[in-house]
């Protein structure tokens, strides 16, 4: 005989519509219980009818993310995949799955309208990459539940999760004075490169909490390459005095930071410290390995799952906050002593 609703209803010690609300994703419930009812089927061999779920409820259970899938995204965006497997994790222990479509700024807001008249998604992530005015407007104007992986570079009424940046950058600079560092610089990425901008705007706000002025001859920005890296730490090298400690804005312009010391004849850290921001790709694989303030990008993704099942039921609720999860990781490349 066929197990119904009732019989998990039964075994698992709830209602028949908390079972319900369970196999829908419902918010009202807790995780604790969502996790026993799940625990009930699986052990019960249940298996609730997709189709018909979603002709009753008028549901997909789908949730569609936009991202740039461009050649060498990977490399280029390290963190893209760990923000995806977050993401994914999250929505499927509230029901939903996830699709993945590649698109850029140009084909997003075409691609987000198709899916909002076919119905074919519940929700939509966008990765803040291939945002655009035409396609904030879009979501806002039609209130579709949505959430941005990053906060656009432009006003808007979307709704979006970020890590916190600025907060990241204090940290970094609060370390390095507790380690003894006074004259500290800054190499990173232009101005238009937010994550960077937000970095250094916390570096500023660390050191000055300490009394300390990051100085103007002491920030270098420039394109987010290694070759770049170098190039930057060689200038900050030539000066007079010459810095106690470089504070990288990400790992591949800390790749050429190090090359660019160890060619200037230079030991790290007996002669400079050096340290940046996220643990991976290379902060590890460096000679020394380097001391980086990591962001958890994957707990980024869960808590934009986690959120966008907010909208959905809450189709008119607005979201924009930051995520604050920064470890300090120390290495050798700051331990002087």
């Amino acid at each position: 005989m066929a197990v119904t609703i009732r019989k998990v209803a039964e075994a698992a010690g709830v209602s028949v519509s908390t079972v319900s609300k369970v196999i829908n994703g419902h918010y009202s419930i807790s995780e604790k219980t969502a996790n026993h009812v799940r625990t009930v089927m699986e052990e019960l061999n249940y298996y609730p009818n997709a189709s018909a779920q979603s002709f009753a409820t008028g549901d997909t259970k789908t949730i569609v993310l936009l991202a740039g899938m461009a050649p060498n995204t990977a490399f280029q965006n390290p963190h893209m995949f760990e923000i995806i497997a977050g993401l994914e994790e999250s929505l499927r222990k509230r029901g939903y799955r996830l699709v993945l479509q590649g698109a850029d700024s140009t084909s997003a807001c075409a691609m987000a309208k198709d899916i909002i008249s076919r119905k074919s998604a519940d929700g939509i992530a966008v990765h803040v990459g291939i945002m655009s005015h035409p396609l904030a407007a879009l979501l806002t104007q039609l209130h579709f539940p949505h959430i941005v992986l990053g906060a656009p570079d432009f006003d808007s009424q979307v709704c979006w999760i970020d890590n916190n940046n600025t907060y990241s950058g204090t940290v970094a600079a609060s370390y390095l004075v507790s380690k003894g560092y006074r004259s500290i610089a800054f190499i990173g990425g232009k101005t238009y490169d937010l994550g960077s901008a937000h970095r250094l705007g916390g570096v500023k706000q660390g050191l000055s909490g300490h009394g300390i002025r990051l100085e103007e001859r002491n920030i270098w920005l420039g394109d987010s390459t290694r070759a770049e890296g170098y190039r930057m730490t060689t200038g900050l090298l030539e000066q007079k005095p010459k810095p106690e400690a470089i504070i990288c804005a990400n790992n591949y312009i800390a790749l050429g930071c190090v090359d660019a010391i160890r060619d200037k004849g230079l030991r790290i850290p007996q002669d400079i410290g050096v340290m940046s921001f996220d643990d991976y790709p290379f902060s590890q694989i460096t000679d020394p390995p380097l001391t980086v303030v990591d962001i958890n990008v994957r707990d980024l993704g869960i808590q934009a799952g986690k959120m966008l099942i907010d909208i959905v039921h809450h189709p008119n609720m607005q979201v924009q906050t930051y995520v604050t999860t920064s470890n300090l990781l120390e290495r050798k490349s700051t331990q002087k002593g």
